[in-house]
């Protein structure tokens, strides 16, 4: 099938990635530091890549490609969906470390105790106050 479909000039592309994150389907991708397209027929011909390149790397062609496959494109993109996060940012997401439960022991001084942080190093106004690595933690 004859169709309208990006092309990417590879000397143009600095691969900055911007066409990647403009691509709502898919098709572009960063490999060796450029931009390229994937899959012919994950490409819808609508161009939301287009206007993000800062060197104009990205263009259109008519020429012999796969028809565009909306169910291929929606089951690449359904693997590819992030872990949502209350705000967003990856940074915000409280983890876990596990290790084995230790005795308790008598607190003399500070010197002497051991911590049951499982997470460490903790800057305590970064971390939400209920994050599951204060569960009986002596901070003070």
């Amino acid at each position: 099938m004859v169709r309208q479909v990006i092309k990417i000039d590879e000397d143009k592309c600095d691969g900055c990635g911007l066409c990647v994150s403009a691509c709502h389907e898919g098709a572009i991708g960063l490999i060796d530091g450029k931009a390229k397209l994937l899959r012919d027929d994950y490409c819808d011909g609508l161009g939301n890549c287009l206007p993000v390149c800062p060197t104009g790397a990205i263009s259109f062609e008519e020429r012999e490609a796969a028809e565009y496959d909306e169910a291929a494109v929606a089951e690449n993109m359904e693997s590819k969906q992030p872990e949502t996060l209350a705000c967003g940012c990856p940074g915000t997401h409280s983890k876990v470390i596990e290790r084995e439960e230790c005795e308790e022991t008598p607190r003399h001084d500070a010197s002497t105790s051991e911590t049951h942080l499982n997470q460490w190093p903790v800057q305590i106004k970064l971390v939400p106050p209920n994050a599951p690595y204060f569960n009986k933690a002596h901070l003070l």
